[in-house]
């Protein structure tokens, strides 16, 4: 009871309370109009001000304020003007001019236009002349147009006179700070930078115009690609006191300085310390970043943002989409950070990151996103799709099921796509249960919905189940037959193929014919059928087959059988497949290129690799927007040490945008080492791990390690691997590189120290490294320790090569061991490892070197019965050997027989080799005949430099100086000629020549 009346009172009130403010309110205006209408009585207001029906008197007719009509001379100057008639355009303008008539604005603008074409010296005082005479024209609305038409024709200088001829004219009123600082700018895009401070000079007094206008020039110089000047004109800017910097400035500072390689984002950053960086700009900064994916300047802004403010949503979100692709730690943190501070992760946003994520592979970020959707119930479908094709893309297929139960969980109805997915995935990870379950929801949908996508999706499902998919066409063909189309009959097809059951292949292609449902796509499904069985001719057959019927294989099923021929090691039926595509008119494209590229790596012959890479330099191909093509290239360039293509690539690659993977990183690196292009594989390296905060693989450091220690930069390579052990999983391959280099330094101890930590970091020897190590200890002289290493590698069945071997042999030989030398050499033979030339080049030097001559001898015997081919360095030992035995014919017997052979083209190092035998054996004019005889040798490279500077110093050391100087005379008259691959004279040896000139 109490309470309803408490009701009732608190009602009353609310109505009293109504009423005296809606009585209030009328009082008060009543009392505003009472005050206005005395005002208005009294003259202290205009009677202009008020409406009519407030003055009470009859309203007064208003002046209707319609546009001027164009005259004759506006319509016919812009008609010619449309005609580019300017001469026309002209004769109108005086005529017009001399009535004094009033043009319209965009009348003068054709006539500017016509005066820069015809007249441009007379435009400032044609158009002052007549604003003079047009007072009303003389206006802001009429200058900027003009001002503008001249900029536009590119000519800055004659806008600046405009403006300083409406200066002197008196009525710069007319001419707006905007309207000047326009012209600054398009002197400033030309880089005239003198103009500039002219032009900026004249507002020192006015700080409000100068800062415009220095703002004005730092962005117009950046837009002219001056970054130089830009920066320049900002320290100026910087320096000025009270004068600020615009947002739009600071924007184009920061986008300059992620593109531009004339600065750094440090280096803006640290002339902008002092600034406040607004956040708009900021914002467009970080995300102008995430456009380029350049992680490195966006981590560089991050950090500079941070020590001003705590980073706005509009910053964060786009460093976070850019991190979660280049630096995992990195973007765990930022999304912490967003948390911390109560920023809202929208579904769209963390899908989005999602995805990025994926791409880099970085799962635990993506599994972070997850766990923040889940815990707010906003996963969806789209999320989850994604979570899953991130599993998927890492092969991780068993998480990727996990994920069925936290979809159901969370209420989600997974749809047919994921259905589909999912089954497949539970069957390739051998989880039957949910395989079967899968299919049978996905069954049970298709039932329902009788549609033949569904059933599309289930017969996909099927993988590799040929009974399941054709009971699943067999279905749909029960309940709903007019929904079958040649979609399920291709799928089912592709399935029977695959598990080789041709008879149930055969059976669906009867039905197909039947029903006239064959179509391309089918085609193309039995060729590369066909070619995963090895049924290569039946699969070509299919070409003819489809011409039969009118239709005409594409690209998809040329590029099917010319991979199998490929990849089967048949390369003339490969040409003859890509003839027969060429002759289809169809030119090759990313993957028909792709494909010969692998040729070229797989193929012994330099003709079938020599074609190839032809087909490539014909075509209208851009592989630099195809990552795996570029890949495929470069490995085929740099597996033939094809210098010149490789140059050619790299080209095009450092003109291109492309963003390279990691992987695709490693190649571009070994491309570089393959130029001996050292600092561009570190400019690469940094680009990479610096720029982009992309952190290297195992292959990729392994790529870089080895172009560093073949650069002989030892130390270096030292160092990164030191920076990057505990962030890129360590393999043999690495250690491998560092041991390598340590081999080729000469430093055996540090390289035995490798192979401590490979053993430590419980890591297999392979055979490069074991032989690597093995021949650094033996050219160390440390024959033993390479023994035991030979030892241990056969005890981690590895088994030794002839490399292997002829380390060790190379190492005996170089101690004088040439018993020790010969156990090896027989221990190789008796595991039936053939010898080749290496080898026995290695053992004949070492018998020769210690006069074991009986033994080089049955070392050349032994190359003769066993078909081994006796290379230049073979021959150039046995020269060797006759020199030191003193039987000078039986070196020139050696030599004379392979010429007459014509077998082998012999070098300029056995030339030089000849010389030297025969000065050894006193034989100086002999030496000179040779000289000559060795010239007219047809399969012969001929004498190099190395070679004359032999004859002229051993000459001079025998007293034959006339002699020397006509041999220094002619090889100097050789390496001075046109196309000559002869270097010039060692200056020791002209030297030497000039001694023997002056003791004579």
């Amino acid at each position: 009871m109490f309470s309803s009346e408490v009701e009732s009172v608190e009602s009353i009130e609310a109505v009293c309370t109504f009423v005296w403010s809606f009585c209030s309110e009328a009082i008060w205006f009543a009392a505003g109009f009472l005050v206005f209408r005395i005002c208005l009585r009294c003259g202290i207001l205009q009677p202009g001000l008020g409406t009519n029906w407030l003055l009470g008197s009859p309203p007064k007719k208003a002046v209707k304020s319609t546009p001027r009509q164009l005259s004759q001379a506006d319509r016919s100057i812009a008609s010619e003007s449309k005609a580019a008639n300017h001469e026309a355009v002209l004769q109108t303008w005086t005529a017009a001019k001399d009535c004094n008539e009033a043009l319209q604005v965009s009348t003068l603008q054709a006539v500017c236009q016509s005066l820069i074409q015809r007249r441009p010296e007379a435009l400032c005082d044609e158009f002052v002349d007549y604003l003079s005479k047009q007072p009303h024209l003389a206006r802001p609305g009429t200058l900027h147009p003009l001002v503008t038409t001249v900029l536009e024709s590119q000519r800055p200088a004659l806008a600046q006179e405009l403006i300083e001829a409406a200066d002197a004219s008196k009525f710069s009123s007319a001419v707006t700070l905007r309207t000047r600082d326009l012209v600054l700018a398009a002197m400033a895009e030309k880089a005239d930078v003198a103009e500039v401070q002219k032009l900026l000079a004249r507002r020192d007094n006015d700080d409000e115009s100068w800062t415009s206008g220095a703002n004005v020039a730092v962005r117009a110089f950046i837009r002219g690609d001056s970054v130089p000047a830009a920066l320049q004109q900002l320290s100026e800017l910087r320096a000025r006191q009270g004068a600020e910097l615009e947002d739009a400035t600071i924007t184009a500072l920061l986008e300059a300085a992620c593109t531009s390689k004339e600065t750094s984002v440090d280096e803006v950053l640290e002339m902008l310390k002092s600034a406040t960086i607004p956040a708009d700009a900021a914002g467009a900064a970080m995300a102008f970043c995430l456009r380029r994916e350049d992680a490195r300047n966006g981590k560089a802004l991050a950090q500079h943002l941070r020590l001003q403010q705590s980073l706005p949503f509009h910053v964060v979100e786009p460093l976070l989409k850019l991190l979660a692709k280049h630096d995992e730690e990195a973007a765990l943190d930022v999304l912490k950070e967003m948390q911390q501070n109560g920023m809202f992760l929208s579904e769209g946003l963390c899908g989005h990151v999602l995805s990025r994520s994926g791409e880099a592979r970085h799962l635990r970020l993506a599994e972070e996103l997850q766990r923040y959707l889940r815990d707010r119930s906003m996963t969806s479908l789209a999320t989850y799709k994604t979570l899953m094709k991130v599993y998927a893309t890492c092969d991780l297929l068993d998480k990727a099921c996990n994920l069925y139960d936290d979809i159901i969980a969370d209420g989600i109805q997974p749809d047919a796509v994921m259905h589909g997915c999912l089954s497949k995935f539970a069957a390739r990870c051998n989880r039957p249960e949910l395989s079967d379950k899968l299919f049978n929801i996905l069954s049970a949908e298709g039932a329902k919905s009788k549609d033949s996508q569904s059933y599309v999706w289930l017969i996909r499902a099927a993988a590799k189940d040929v009974d399941k998919a054709l009971g699943l066409l067999r279905n749909l063909q029960e309940t709903n037959s007019d929904s079958v189309d040649s979609a399920a009959y291709n799928s089912v097809l592709d399935i029977c193929l695959r598990g080789d059951r041709l008879d149930a292949a055969e059976e669906i292609l009867e039905e197909m014919r039947n029903k006239n449902l064959m179509t391309l796509v089918t085609y193309n499904t039995l060729i590369k059928g066909h070619c995963a069985t090895g049924k290569f001719q039946q699969a070509r057959n299919l070409i003819a087959d489809m011409r039969k019927v009118g239709l005409k294989p594409d690209h998809a099923s040329f590029n099917c059988l010319l991979g199998e021929a490929v990849s089967a090691g048949n390369f003339q039926e490969a040409w003859s497949v890509f003839e027969e595509m060429e002759k289809s008119k169809l030119a090759p494209d990313n993957f028909t290129l792709s494909i010969l590229m692998k040729m070229v790596r797989k193929s012994r012959s330099s003709r079938d690799a020599q074609q190839a890479l032809s087909v490539l330099d014909r075509s209208n191909v851009n592989f630099c927007q195809d990552e795996v093509l570029l890949n495929t290239v470069l490995d085929a360039c740099i597996h033939l040490k094809d210098a010149r293509r490789l140059s050619r690539v790299l080209h095009s690659y450092e003109q291109s945008t492309l963003k390279p993977s990691v992987q695709a990183y490693g190649l571009i690196i070994k491309a570089y080492a393959c130029m001996k292009q050292t600092k561009k594989c570190w400019s690469a390296w940094r680009e990479m791990t610096q720029d982009r905060g992309i952190v290297p693989t195992e292959v990729t450091l392994s790529c870089m390690l080895d172009a560093v220690v073949s650069a002989g930069q030892v130390e270096d390579a030292v160092q990164l691997f030191g920076k990057w052990r505990q962030q890129v999983p360590l393999n043999t391959v690495i250690f491998s590189n560092l041991i390598k280099g340590f081999a080729a330094k000469g430093d055996s101890q540090r390289a035995m120290e490798m192979y401590r930590e490979v053993k430590a970091e419980g890591l297999r020897m392979n055979l490069v490294a074991y032989s690597t190590l093995i021949d650094a200890q033996a050219k160390a002289g440390n024959t033993a320790q390479a023994q035991e290493l030979l030892q241990q590698m056969e005890a981690d069945d590895i088994e030794p090569n002839t490399i292997t071997y002829s380390s060790l042999i190379k190492g005996f030989c170089l101690k004088g061991d040439l018993d020790a030398a010969l156990q090896t050499f027989e221990k190789m033979l008796s595991k039936g490892i053939k010898a080749d030339t290496i080898i026995y080049n290695t053992m004949l030097d070492g018998a020769v070197r210690h006069g074991r001559f009986n033994l080089a001898e049955e070392l050349l015997q032994e190359m003769g019965n066993t078909g081994v081919e006796a290379s230049n360095f073979t021959l150039s030992i046995v020269v060797k050997m006759w020199g030191k035995r003193r039987q000078l014919d039986r070196a020139f017997e050696a030599v004379r027989e392979v010429v007459q052979s014509g077998k082998q083209q012999l070098d300029s190092k056995l030339c030089t080799c000849i010389i030297s035998a025969c000065f050894h054996n006193g034989a100086a004019k002999r030496a000179i005949r040779a000289m000559q005889e060795m010239k007219a040798w047809p399969n012969c490279d001929g004498p190099d430099s190395g070679t004359y500077e032999n004859l002229i110093s051993n000459l001079c050391r025998a007293g034959l100086v006339a002699d020397a100087i006509a041999a220094a005379t002619e090889a100097t008259d050789l390496a001075s000629g046109p196309g000559s691959s002869l270097k010039p004279l060692n200056v020791i040896v002209l030297g030497q020549l000039q001694k023997a000139c002056e003791q004579k």
